[in-house]
């Protein structure tokens, strides 16, 4: 090939060929190095956009959370305030709870003018805890939330540990009054299969409040005691408000921290206080728009919660009811 390269004039053919093939060689590596920097460039603007994203659905979350709902979504009741398991930083409290369970007397009457005020516009009214079961009227509870509350979904949130000792009027009063059971599911010993057929002979609802293939793991809810945090941030990076409406002795609280902080108070001589503007009476509010906007904007007790350090710890584990539990270490 040379050699009909050379003849005829070969060497000027000869440089030719040797300048072109130089310069085919140098446009690879310039081509390269120009894909590098595009395959740069989108890596870049496809970070851009994540970034933009999620900017968006961060303001589009704390727009939601500062929007008063048309109507409440859901309620959380508690039936007992303490529990039969000992779940690491609760944050209920419920681990450091005595034992207390709600007056039904005076939950008729709170129920009666919960329905009278919010013309009985709730979608889901879920009874927690503490573990209710150990409630040993449960079934009175059930009766009293459908007879004000028709229409609502109506669950019950259980650890499952009791579920095999409740009694035929227990199953019987779950069936008659249309409440699902919605049980989290621990790495402890509970009969789900009892469980499973309990609520297939009665027609009971049962879907795991979780998952019924995972189970329940640890999180750590971390407070500030000095009470000098963003209370905007807090409450609008808050994942209990609009989720975790609390209600108890008459009053609505935007999560269940504040309701039951001063089993935290009590358990670790500590004074995180309680403001009337943390929660809304609504014996004393004029109707359910007042209720709705107050559910809809921060707490002076948003300042004590450390949303940013909230987090997960892995599998779960049991408390030493220590204070740590609660802090950044």
């Amino acid at each position: 090939m040379l050699n009909k390269i050379m003849g005829g004039g070969g060497k000027i053919k000869l440089e030719s060929f040797i300048h072109d093939k130089r310069l085919w060689i140098l446009s690879l590596f310039k081509n390269a190095k120009q894909h590098q920097k595009i395959k740069a460039r989108l890596q870049q603007l496809e970070q851009q956009n994540k970034d933009l994203i999620f900017q968006n659905n961060t303001q589009k979350n704390a727009l939601k959370k500062l929007t008063p709902q048309a109507f409440l979504r859901k309620i959380e009741i508690h039936l007992a305030e303490h529990c039969n398991l000992n779940c690491f930083s609760c944050n209920h409290f419920s681990q450091l709870a005595p034992k207390g369970f709600p007056d039904l007397n005076k939950f008729e009457k709170d129920m009666e003018k919960l329905a009278q005020i919010t013309h009985k516009l709730i979608s889901l009214i879920v009874f927690t805890g503490g573990e209710p079961l150990l409630n040993p009227n449960c079934k009175h509870f059930f009766a009293i939330a459908r007879k004000y509350f028709p229409d609502s979904a109506i669950w019950l949130i259980t650890n499952g540990i009791l579920l095999d000792k409740q009694p035929k009027d227990f199953w019987d009063s779950m069936q008659k009054h249309k409440i699902e059971l919605h049980p989290t599911k621990y790495p402890i010993k509970v009969d789900w299969e009892f469980v499973e057929s309990q609520c297939k002979a009665y027609g009971i609802p049962l879907v795991f409040f979780n998952d019924a293939r995972v189970e329940k793991t640890s999180f750590k809810t971390i407070l500030e005691p000095k009470g000098n945090l963003d209370i905007f941030n807090a409450f609008t990076n808050c994942h209990q408000v609009g989720n975790c409406t609390h209600f108890g002795n008459g009053k609505l609280y935007p999560c269940n921290i504040v309701p039951n902080i001063h089993y935290f108070n009590s358990a670790f001589n500590q004074n995180l206080p309680i403001t009337p503007l943390d929660s809304i009476d609504i014996y004393k509010a004029k109707d359910y728009n007042e209720i709705l906007q107050f559910l809809a904007k921060p707490i002076p007790f948003c300042r004590f919660c450390n949303l940013a350090k909230w987090k997960s710890i892995g599998e779960w584990k049991t408390s030493k009811k220590d204070i740590s539990e609660y802090l950044e270490l």
